[in-house]
């Protein structure tokens, strides 16, 4: 009994800090909207919790509306969880209503038992002492069913988007990513874990088998432990919560990644007019010219955002001289001077197909092939004149 105290104790203790942590997600590091949905998930933590601590017959005797009440949280751990993974890897993407189809199962159990939320408390106290109603277990047990189904969907979707997130960057993938990367994979498997736990005690529950150890104090345990580790790992590394960090390293990477390529321009800008003096001595030809042209236009590899010569030599047998002297030869161009201008017709379709609307322009860049939002915007105003903002402005204002 003593044990059981301090095990509650304990679990009261985790559900006031996942409150505090939920309160500071939301409200403290700017706008950055996945630490939004975070805090809704740790919010639904600590409230399940303390429904968990307080689930005692003669606690809901004296307070009888709030039986039941805490059950539809439980429902929001794992569209919050999916939310908050999808929208952390793609930051750009903007939320809109389309997501409410995640919390339909929560706003179908509301419904379900709404004659129960509205009954009087002296007759909610009869049903607690004389037995539910069949109607009330019944649909106990289906929405128990939708939660391990809810597992099992969206483990998937979350370890599927971070497959994508690290595949899409594998190669250009920075220090900061990495880290990200490793901690969304540790908070998807730990919550996987603890899905694993709860599920398998409602299983239980639902066939009438108990147990020897009850699963759901190892569940809402871990779940406290998740939360003091989560407080922990906020304040060990702040920059993973705060986009003014992000950003600040976002730049940071993008000036390198800009100056880089400068240098490597300037590189081929040289090469090209020392090239232009001996043309007439030239390897090209003909059918490399249109091999090359031919490989670009069908297989677009300049959507690749790290996209290397070299890359080019492997993909056509084309050695490495004669791309480079083809691309002098027959286009007057560099190398890079030719794929940025491929990326920047792509970049014009993505923006008169209206995808500006629903991505920001850095996605936008990236998915065109710019390996940063320097980059792109450089480009578009040698070529175009005009800055990204300014086309989209005067393409509005037509």
């Amino acid at each position: 009994m003593i044990l059981e105290s301090y095990f509650k104790l304990s679990l009261l203790m985790g559900a006031v800090l996942a409150f505090l942590l939920a309160m500071y997600l939301v409200f403290y590091p700017g706008k950055f909207f996945p630490n939004r949905i975070l805090g809704g998930l740790v919010l639904t933590w600590s409230i399940t919790v303390t429904g968990f601590i307080v689930q005692d017959l003669s606690f809901f005797l004296n307070y009888p509306h709030a039986f039941a009440s805490f059950d539809v949280f439980t429902l929001l751990f794992f569209p919050l969880m999916y939310l908050y993974i999808k929208y952390f890897v793609h930051r750009e993407q903007r939320a809109g209503t389309k997501e409410i189809k995640h919390f339909i199962p929560a706003i179908l159990s509301l419904i379900a038992f709404s004659p129960f939320y509205l009954l009087s408390g002296a007759e909610k106290k009869d049903l607690l002492i004389n037995g539910m109603p069949e109607w009330f277990i019944q649909w106990q047990g289906i929405f128990n069913l939708v939660i391990i189904g809810q597992g099992v969907f969206y483990s998937i979707h979350c370890l599927r988007a971070l497959y994508y997130y690290q595949h899409v960057h594998e190669n250009v993938l920075t220090s900061y990513q990495q880290t990200a990367l490793k901690w969304l994979r540790f908070f998807v498997i730990v919550n996987i874990s603890l899905w694993m736990i709860g599920a398998s005690g409602a299983f239980l529950e639902i066939i009438g088998i108990t147990p020897p150890t009850d699963l759901f104090n190892i569940f809402y345990a871990g779940l406290t432990g998740l939360t003091i580790f989560l407080s922990a790992f906020t304040i060990k590394r702040p920059e993973l919560f705060s986009e003014i960090d992000i950003r600040k390293r976002e730049i940071v990477e993008s000036d390198a990644n800009d100056l880089i390529e400068v240098k490597q321009e300037e590189k081929q800008e040289e090469d090209r007019l020392e090239e232009s003096e001996v043309k007439a001595q030239s390897t090209a030809n003909i059918e490399d010219y249109q091999k090359l042209i031919a490989f670009i236009e069908k297989e677009k590899p300049y959507l690749k955002n790290d996209l290397k010569m070299q890359d080019l030599v492997d993909a056509t047998d084309i050695s490495y001289k004669k791309i480079s002297e083809t691309f002098n030869v027959y286009l007057d161009k560099s190398f890079y001077e030719t794929i940025n201008e491929y990326r920047l017709e792509e970049a014009v379709r993505l923006i008169h197909e209206n995808y500006h609307l629903q991505y920001t322009l850095p996605h936008l860049a990236e998915m065109a092939g710019f390996n940063s939002k320097a980059t792109f915007n450089r480009i578009f105003k040698k070529y175009k004149g005009k800055t990204p903002t300014q086309y989209i402005q005067s393409l509005e204002s037509e």
